[in-house]
C-alpha cells in the first residue's frame, strides 16, 4: 500500500459532513487491496474486520472534516508533502490517524491472531456523531481505540459541550417608523445580567454570536438570537444552568436540535456533546499505558465520539498529530508520526487482547 499517496489523496478529497463518499471510496479501495473484506454500512460508515475470534478491539475515527477555508492562506496546497510533512485539512483531524490504523492492520495481518480487530471510519462526527451513534448499536467489543489527535499520548476522555440558544422576541418594523421597543435593547440587558451570573461548578459559559431575524439592516428585529457555548464536566448540573438562564429575562432558552441524514439513516440530534471519562484505574487503561510506556492518561480539550461509543465498551483515546493544529490553516502531520502511531496501535491492540 502506498500509504503516503493514499493520505495525500484523502486530504485532497476533503469530505465535509454529509459528503464523505469520496473519502469512503478511497478507504474501501485500500482495505480491499490489503485483502480484507470491507463494506459500507447503512449510514455510510466504512468497516472491515481482521480475524474471527474474541476478544474484539475496534480501531475507529471519523472521515469528515471542517471546511478548508481560503486555500490561499495555507502554507502549502492540500495533500502536499514537503520535507516529510503532509499538509491539508484533516491531516491530524483525522485522516492521518486513519491511515496509521490501516498500517497497523497490515502489521497485524502478519502476526498470530489473539483476537480480532475491526476498522471503523465514521461519518458526520463534526456535526453530532451520526455515524458512531448508529454503529455502536450493533457492536459489542472489548474496547474502542479512538484515534483523535493526541500527540501519541493516551487519552481517557473530555468534558462536554452544549450550544444554547437564547431567543428574545421583538416587533419587526421599518426602522424609519419604529418605536422605543426594540429586542436589541433587551439583548443588552440580558447580556449584563448574564455577565453578573455567579459561576456554576464544572461549567464554562461563553457568549459567541448574535443573529437577528428577519435580518434586514433597515428593520427592527422580530427575534434576536444569542448563542452561548457551554463546556461542562461530567459532574456539572447543566439543567440547573438552563433554569438560571431563563430567569435573566423574558427569553426562550433551549438546546436546539437538527435533523441529520446519511445513507439510510435519519436522526434528530441535539446540539449537545456529552462528556466522557474513563476511570484512571480502569484495567484496560492501565494495560494500555503499560504497553505504551506512559504513566497516566490525559484529557482531550475538545469533544469526540467517545460518549456514544462508550455506551457499549471502554474508549481509549490515542492518535498521532498535534491537536492544536486541528481546524487551523496550518494543519499538518509528519509522516514519521503516522508510521510511529501505526506501531503504537499494534501494541495497543495486542495489549488489550492480552488483558481480556
Amino acid at each position: 500500500m502506498d500509504w503516503v499517496r493514499l493520505l495525500s489523496r484523502l486530504l485532497q478529497a476533503q469530505g465535509l459532513p454529509g459528503g464523505e463518499g469520496e473519502v469512503a471510496g478511497l478507504l474501501l479501495e485500500a482495505l480491499k487491496g490489503m485483502g480484507l473484506e470491507a463494506r459500507l454500512d447503512e449510514a455510510g460508515n466504512v468497516e472491515a474486520l481482521l480475524g474471527e475470534k474474541e476478544p474484539e478491539v475496534v480501531l475507529t475515527g471519523h472521515m469528515d472534516v471542517v471546511p478548508v477555508g481560503d486555500e490561499a492562506l495555507w502554507p502549502h496546497p492540500q495533500g502536499a508533502v514537503v520535507e516529510g510533512v503532509v499538509y491539508g485539512r484533516g491531516a491530524v483531524d483525522m485522516k492521518g490517524p486513519l491511515v496509521a490504523m490501516l498500517l497497523a492492520l497490515e502489521e497485524l495481518k502478519g502476526r498470530p491472531p489473539k483476537g480480532r480487530v475491526r476498522f471503523l471510519a465514521t461519518v458526520q462526527e463534526e456535526v453530532g456523531g451520526l455515524g458512531s451513534r448508529h454503529a455502536q448499536g450493533r457492536l459489542s467489543p472489548l474496547a474502542f481505540v479512538l484515534g483523535e489527535p493526541s500527540g501519541r499520548r493516551l487519552m481517557r476522555g473530555h468534558r462536554g459541550r452544549a450550544e444554547v440558544f437564547v431567543d428574545l422576541e421583538g416587533v419587526a418594523e421599518h426602522a424609519a417608523l419604529s418605536g422605543p421597543e426594540n429586542a436589541l435593547y433587551d439583548l443588552a440587558e440580558y447580556l449584563l445580567a448574564l455577565k453578573a451570573l455567579p459561576p456554576f461548578p464544572g461549567l464554562k459559559l461563553t457568549p459567541t454570536r448574535v443573529d437577528t431575524f428577519p435580518g434586514a439592516r433597515n428593520q427592527t428585529p422580530g427575534v434576536v438570537r444569542l448563542y452561548l457555548d457551554v463546556r461542562y464536566e461530567p459532574e456539572a448540573d447543566l439543567e440547573r444552568l438552563l433554569e438560571a438562564l431563563r430567569t435573566l429575562g423574558d427569553a426562550s432558552v433551549y438546546i436546539p436540535e437538527e435533523e441529520r441524514a446519511s445513507g439510510e439513516v435519519r436522526m434528530t440530534i441535539p446540539a449537545l456533546w456529552p462528556p466522557y471519562r474513563l476511570p484512571p484505574d480502569h484495567p484496560l487503561l492501565r494495560a494500555a499505558l503499560k504497553a505504551l510506556g506512559q504513566e497516566e492518561a490525559g484529557l482531550w480539550p475538545f469533544t469526540t465520539d467517545a460518549p456514544y461509543l462508550g455506551t457499549k465498551a471502554p474508549v481509549l483515546g490515542f492518535g498521532p498529530g498535534d491537536p492544536a493544529l486541528a481546524h487551523t490553516l496550518k494543519e499538518a502531520i509528519p509522516l514519521a508520526e503516522v508510521e510511529a502511531a501505526a506501531q503504537d496501535y499494534v501494541r495497543l491492540v495486542e495489549a488489550l487482547w492480552n488483558a481480556a
